[in-house]
């Protein structure tokens, strides 16, 4: 039930980003500085980790794309907030300063993957 209740919360987290990045793709590209196509594999590769999460996959495979994806984001906000860098993050598609919040959304991720690691391991 927990594995069910983490994955499935993992996927609505991560929809819930891919809306907001979408919805504001030009200013989600611009405050990453990316070039068009970058800023587009970045939601490309979250809504395949929803579709993964929402498939018939292994529990552990869908434990190591989040993990992978939470271990990535949550180092990007580890290091904005340990140099002092004030960029503006669009992750959910509401522009708000690198912060502990944005930093434990991301840790978030990490979590519910290294939960479906454990579980299953």
């Amino acid at each position: 039930m927990i594995v069910l209740l983490v994955r499935y919360g993992l996927a609505v987290m991560l929809a819930l980003a891919v809306l907001g990045k979408a919805r504001h793709f030009t200013a989600f590209r611009r405050s990453l500085a990316l070039p068009w196509a970058g800023a587009f594999a970045i939601l490309v590769v979250e809504a395949l980790a929803v579709a993964l999460a929402l498939s018939p996959a292994s529990h552990l495979v869908v434990g190591i794309v989040a993990t992978a994806l939470g271990t990535a984001f949550t180092v990007v906000q580890t290091y904005q907030l340990a140099t002092g860098d004030q960029s503006v993050c669009l992750c959910f598609g509401a522009a708000e300063r690198v912060s502990a919040r944005s930093w434990s959304r991301a840790a978030v991720v990490l979590l519910g993957g290294l939960i479906l690691l454990v579980i299953q391991g």
